[in-house]
């Protein structure tokens, strides 16, 4: 199956006033049409990172980029400011974390996605309105009419990312990146914006990427699933496949931390250690520090992806092959 995204070896370097930061070193990711494709990882690890590079999102004046980023037949690194321009909003858009940073508090809700509707697609003012209140309508927004007149503080954290949904399924992309859309929002919200995300995917034949730091909104979500670990993705599979037979050490600590349904005191699964600073990462395994499983091959050089099976490819010398206990 063709890719819709695939990156390949992508690096982002930033310049601060310490040195260089070693954001992303040697990113592979692929999005398949019409998936739902979860990335996680720890807070830091480079989820965010990664999608603002799909777009280009960084200063380019405090920034490098190398590597490969590859959507349908265009390199995107490769694209002018004009071409980038005219993918964003259009063919790839992007869901932020915090609606209320993202949305204009001095404009209507309406004029909002109305504006944005226009901008790519030269509609006129009525044509703008009248789609305003259809996308408000798809997500689940009503009374479309009269919520298109509203601002944006006077509606609820839960309403407010839906209209950041419909902002960003106005010209139909056909990739939609999702960076941590349900973290302000309650477990219930939570669960309606999880299943809102699915039902666009399917109606629209859209495909997310996806970027959270639960492991729980993957599951009932994702088809597939990449982790990051310090700038590079460490493991990527079947979403089922990868929750019970995790192969990279991290991936199972991740998982095996999640809080279950253990006995009332007992202790909460951690791992130990700390990620490596970016501004010097390690020429080997950057997980070895902190795995019980490493050797001197591990503290020695990086390994590359090796296949476990079924398209379950883990970064690891010795990846581990036994099923674990679905929480």
């Amino acid at each position: 199956m063709d890719n819709l995204l695939e990156i390949k070896n992508l690096t982002v370097e930033l310049m601060s006033t310490r040195g260089i930061v070693y954001a992303l070193s040697g990113v592979d990711l692929a999005v398949r049409p019409g998936e739902i494709h979860g990335v996680v990882g720890e807070s830091g690890c480079g989820k965010s990172m990664t999608a603002k590079s799909i777009l280009r999102l960084h200063n380019p004046q405090r920034s490098r980029m190398n590597g490969s980023i590859r959507f349908e037949d265009k390199e995107i690194l490769s694209l002018s400011n004009r071409e980038m321009e005219k993918l964003r909003g259009t063919e790839i858009s992007m869901i932020f974390q915090d609606p209320m940073t993202s949305l204009n508090p001095l404009m209507t809700i309406g004029d909002q996605i109305s504006d944005m509707y226009r901008f790519h697609t030269g509609a006129s003012k009525a044509e703008g309105r009248e789609k305003a209140q259809e996308l408000l309508a798809k997500v689940g927004i009503e009374p479309a009419a009269k919520r298109c007149k509203q601002y944006p503080f006077e509606l609820s954290g839960g309403m407010q990312q839906r209209v950041m949904i419909a902002m960003s399924i106005a010209c139909s992309p056909k990739l939609l990146i999702a960076d941590e859309p349900t973290t302000a929002l309650d477990v219930t919200i939570q669960a309606q914006i999880l299943e809102l995300l699915q039902q666009l995917s399917a109606d629209l034949g859209m495909s997310i990427l996806l970027i959270t730091h639960n492991f729980g909104v993957v599951a009932e979500t994702c088809d597939r699933i990449s982790v990051m670990y310090a700038g590079k993705v460490v493991e990527t599979g079947e979403t089922r496949a990868l929750l019970r037979g995790a192969c990279h050490p991290y991936s199972r600590a991740l998982i095996a931390s999640i809080p279950g349904g253990g006995a009332k005191g007992s202790r909460l699964e951690t791992i130990p250690g700390s990620p490596p600073a970016l501004f010097e990462p390690p020429l080997s395994c950057m997980f070895a520090p902190r795995c019980p499983y490493a050797d001197d091959r591990c503290r020695q050089g990086y390994p590359a992806m090796a296949d476990c099976g079924g398209g379950h490819l883990a970064a690891c010398f010795q990846p581990l092959r036994e099923e674990v206990s679905p929480r």
